[in-house]
């Protein structure tokens, strides 16, 4: 009966000693149940370093921390602003786990960290949150020890600090500096009057210089009409370049006249834009459609209009024009400043 119960406490003890050098090994151990009653266990580990054990005091130091775990673990690190005597400046670390070859992951977060307190500090323990599987769950972090020192050499003592040394006394003729300083501010004066009057003059003359008449859309695209009809490009066998000239005035006239991008756009982006706005009337629109259909045959489909097609052409522009154009009474000055 004694021989057995030696075995018994035998066995027990061998299994308290190998489950706690698995604590030590792992970190936090988690026991946890699974749908089918068996049991497993979720392991998870911290470990915290420094890069610097020793500092003076207001210097940085890199504080960090390291979880290994396996399986389908979130880890949820602490977002902090102090630690013990240490004011967070900085936060950092790798925002994806790294899988290692024993089916670990490691994932990484730093602290810099800086403290004004002297003496031997403690980074005390930090609790990192995770969730599993099983709930919610956490693993405490070592505790590291700094030696923080002070500026004062070895050997110095507070004593050793003096004092700032009192201003001077400076002899000064106070009737000879007032007189200085009138002097100064007077010609600061006078200078500054100048200045401006100068530059008041030369404003003056800069806005007679840059007067210019305001010309609306339709008068500048009657003068191109004109100009454009001039070069008589229909008789030196040029139909092409005179549909590339007649569409571009046309394009132009309606983008200035109408605040519509149809420079830039091909004819059938154009086109749908003009379907939605209320800017031109029906009427326009389709007159509008049918000169950029008719320009684009001669340009692209390689169709040879007659002169007077190109005539009849020249006419809808102008009409267009004409039945759209800007009623104003007088012109507009404008003075650029």
């Amino acid at each position: 009966m004694t021989i057995r119960r030696l075995f018994l406490l035998f066995v027990v003890t061998l299994f308290l000693l190998s489950f706690d050098l698995s604590l030590k090994f792992s970190g936090n151990l988690v026991l946890a149940q699974e749908t089918n009653n068996k049991k497993t266990l979720a392991k998870v580990a911290s470990l915290a370093n420094v890069d610097k054990n020793e500092i003076t005091i207001g210097d940085k130091i890199k504080y960090e921390i390291l979880v290994r775990y396996r399986g389908d673990v979130n880890i949820q690190f602490p977002e902090l602003e102090q630690i013990g005597v240490f004011t967070v400046k900085k936060t950092g670390g790798i925002k994806e786990p790294e899988r290692e070859k024993d089916d670990y992951f490691v994932i990484k977060r730093y602290y810099v960290l800086t403290t004004y307190e002297i003496g031997r500090q403690t980074i005390p323990h930090l609790k990192i949150k995770y969730k599993d599987a099983h709930g919610e769950n956490e693993v405490t972090t070592n505790e590291i020890i700094i030696d923080v020192k002070g500026v004062m050499k070895e050997g110095e003592t507070a004593s050793d600090i003096k004092d700032i040394v009192p201003p001077m006394g400076i002899s000064t003729n106070f009737t000879r500096l007032i007189i200085w300083i009138a002097a100064g501010l007077g010609i600061l004066l006078i200078g500054g009057s100048i200045y401006w009057l100068i530059g008041k003059r030369k404003k003056q003359k800069e806005e007679q210089k840059f007067e210019y008449i305001y010309r609306t859309p339709h008068e500048i695209a009657y003068e191109m009409l004109e100009n454009l009809l001039k070069e008589d490009l229909l008789a030196k066998g040029l139909a092409k370049e005179y549909y590339y000239r007649i569409n571009d005035i046309l394009r132009h006239y309606i983008e200035n006249r109408f605040s519509l991008l149809a420079p830039e756009r091909t004819t059938e982006e154009f086109l749908e834009e003009m379907a939605h706005t209320d800017k031109l009337e029906d009427n326009h629109k389709v007159l509008v459609r049918e000169f950029l259909e008719h320009c684009d045959m001669v340009k692209y489909a390689k169709y040879k209009p007659s002169r007077i097609e190109a005539k009849e052409t020249y006419n809808l522009v102008k009409r267009l024009i004409d039945e759209t154009r800007q009623i104003m009474e007088e012109k507009e000055v404008i003075v650029k400043r």
